[in-house]
């Protein structure tokens, strides 16, 4: 990374920030800043959360995010299992390069970042390499025993909406794995109403199921059938055993599902390309299906990777649909770790049953880190 391209994107924060501050009517008054990274499987996420007072209760909304694609996932089918030492010191120099630039917008210091390998990462056997390299780099830990459950945990937290809390599902199909759940009410021991975290887990997400497929698949009609095999024979019984666990999950009474992921997100991409700033968007579950058939067509990836977008007048509605459709198509998944994917999504709503009957809903904030970092840093401005 060169010196220019440093400060490039030091100064793009800076400007965002500066933009912002028109809007300051809307914008509160934050106490503080704090950050966390997910070190995932396709890639490592940053997100800085501000926090702020509002009717004296402390609250945070994320301010900062930024992606970089680096697919630590990827090659794990081919290297026993294992992670790559390119890809661990790649991961690390992004956070290294990412918390610099945080650093001197935001005004925070080493202390105030937690770092997370997500447990899609975390089942590597050699995973404690990553953890190696951040404390040779950065000086700092990297929790690599973040659990599947505890993860949905959080990302239900974000990105359920709080009146859906008792009808909700979360499908997260991830590069590594793939799991969810639901928020079930209780009676806690003071007579208040809490929540608890009734979750499904099965370790194979888009990325690796897509890799062990192609090891046996030599043609992409081949691949496909083998893929459908695959999904149907073995991974149906996996999800249906894990639900099993929790029939809740299953109940007439959890009339939506809340699908999040990378294969989520290229599908939104592809069906609404023009709510690219939408937070929660609306679709069916036939809507899934179309998707997946246009992935199986022998034109279908080509005709929407190159697909233009010059009939939006909007200039800067046209930029970001632009740059959101570059980011879907060419640095998260493959045509075929995208069929993976949502292959998963359609046979844990198929699992859960009654799709059809079901509404659905992609939120772009459901991100577990975002309330993690929550958890981690709220006592640092309780009053």
């Amino acid at each position: 990374m060169t010196r220019f391209l440093k400060n490039t994107l030091t100064f793009s924060l800076f400007c965002c920030l500066v933009v912002a501050s028109t809007f300051a009517q809307n914008t509160p008054k934050y106490v503080g800043y704090r950050g966390g990274f997910d070190i995932g499987s396709q890639g490592v996420k940053l997100s800085i959360v501000g926090f702020y007072y509002q009717k004296d209760r402390l609250k945070y909304r994320l301010v900062y995010d930024r992606q970089e694609t680096v697919g630590l996932i990827k090659g794990m089918e081919t290297n026993g299992g294992k992670l790559r030492p390119a890809d661990v010191q790649d991961a690390v120099a992004f956070v290294q390069e990412m918390m610099e630039d945080a650093k001197t917008v935001y005004k925070i210091q080493n202390k105030d970042f937690v770092i997370y390998a997500s447990s899609g990462v975390n089942i590597a056997p050699n995973i404690a390499d990553l953890d190696a390299q951040a404390q040779k780099i950065l000086g700092m830990k990297v929790n690599i025993n973040m659990p599947a459950k505890t993860e949905a945990t959080y990302g239900a937290r974000a990105g359920l909406a709080r009146e859906d809390f008792d009808s909700a599902i979360l499908v997260d199909v991830g590069g590594g794995n793939t799991k969810g759940g639901i928020l079930q009410k209780y009676i806690a021991a003071d007579g208040r109403e809490r929540y608890t975290f009734k979750s499904y887990n099965i370790e194979f997400g888009a990325r690796r199921l897509s890799e062990r497929i192609s090891r046996r698949s030599s043609s992409p009609e081949q691949y496909d059938s083998n893929l459908k095999q695959m999904v149907e024979d073995t991974i149906g019984p996996l999800i249906r055993s894990s639900l099993n666990d929790n029939p809740e999950i299953r109940s007439a009474n959890r009339s939506m599902i809340y699908a999040t992921g990378g294969a989520a997100y290229q599908f939104i991409t592809w069906f609404v390309p023009e709510k690219v700033t939408d937070e929660i968007i609306e679709f069916k579950y036939s809507n899934l299906q179309d998707f997946y058939y246009m992935l199986q067509s022998p034109t279908g990836w080509a005709t929407w990777e190159s697909r233009k977008f010059d009939d939006i007048k909007d200039e800067k509605l046209r930029e970001l649909m632009v740059r959101d459709h570059q980011k879907a198509t060419q640095k998260v998944y493959n045509r075929d770790a995208c069929l993976a994917g949502i292959s998963l999504v359609l046979q844990a709503a198929k699992e859960i049953g009654n799709p059809d009957r079901k509404a659905f809903y992609f939120t772009r904030d459901a991100y577990w880190i975002n309330t993690l970092v929550y958890d981690t840093y709220k006592n640092d401005f309780k009053k």
